[in-house]
């Protein structure tokens, strides 16, 4: 069984028009994200096949083999005009005992256009101020894969094109975010930072690459249960059960370990 899904878009300060235009989508904001695969509250997706319309909620057990309170994974195209707020998200630890939700966010991002971004802290320790001097900085290429483990400071920059796969968790704590007012989450993000980790780069992704407990190959054809993220022109996804899928171009297969 292959499900089309149809994705729900997210304005954003730092969007880009051309995602309005590329999905035929008016909004006041421009649209920074879309929301390709979800299962968080008033921005699920619909999944259809044929005449039918299910949810990512169905397939919960399919994926994780056991009961967990959502669909494990979060899947967005993203597209930027300007730089994103330094932010952390929290572990799954920190985020039961801050928020009392049932996990953090681990997430990756596989590049479909030159970007750039900031990641780690330079010194390895936390600084007086988590803002963009203390962080390092990549340039990234179209296919380039980055690994955000939970607990490191980041920030995402202008005109960059990405597909991020993350456990699906809409925790963000901001650090910093360049003079536009929005609220900041300083001593929630001291506790959920860990200074001393760095940004996983996979330059020019070939092999299967593993982000907790999800795994990102580029392939050509797929075959069993899986999520493939078509990602030349417009990005579209497909939940994939027990099936086989193929394109005409490589696309992301992305699977769940969660057995344990």
């Amino acid at each position: 069984m292959i499900l089309r899904s149809e994705p729900v878009f997210s304005t954003r300060p730092w969007g880009n028009r051309k995602l309005n235009e590329l999905y035929a989508v008016d909004t006041d904001e421009p649209i920074g994200e879309v929301w390709l695969l979800s299962d968080i509250a008033g921005m699920k997706t619909p999944l259809k096949i044929d005449n039918d319309v299910h949810f990512p909620e169905e397939f919960i057990e399919t994926f994780c083999e056991k009961k967990v309170p959502r669909f494990p994974l979060l899947v967005k195209y993203i597209s930027t005009t300007a730089w994103l707020s330094v932010q952390v998200h929290p572990d799954d630890e920190t985020a039961r005992a801050l928020e009392g939700e049932p996990w953090g966010k681990t997430e990756c991002w596989y590049f479909t256009s030159h970007g750039k971004i900031a990641a780690g802290f330079k010194e390895k320790k936390l600084p007086e101020a988590i803002g963009p001097d203390s962080l390092a900085y990549f340039d990234l290429e179209p296919g380039d894969f980055v690994g955000l483990p939970a607990g490191l400071v980041h920030a995402l920059g202008p005109d960059s094109s990405l597909i991020e796969v993350q456990q699906a968790s809409d925790i963000t704590y901001r650090t910093y975010d360049w003079g536009r007012g929005r609220e900041l989450h300083i001593e929630k993000a001291k506790k959920a930072i860990k200074p001393e980790l760095s940004p996983k780069i996979i330059r020019g992704l070939k092999d299967r690459a593993k982000q907790g407990f999800f795994n990102v190959m580029r392939t050509e054809s797929a075959m069993g249960t899986g999520i493939a993220v078509v990602t030349e022109g417009k990005p579209e996804l497909f939940v994939v059960i027990e099936d086989s899928f193929s394109y005409q171009k490589p696309f992301l297969w992305i699977t769940v370990e969660m057995r344990d």
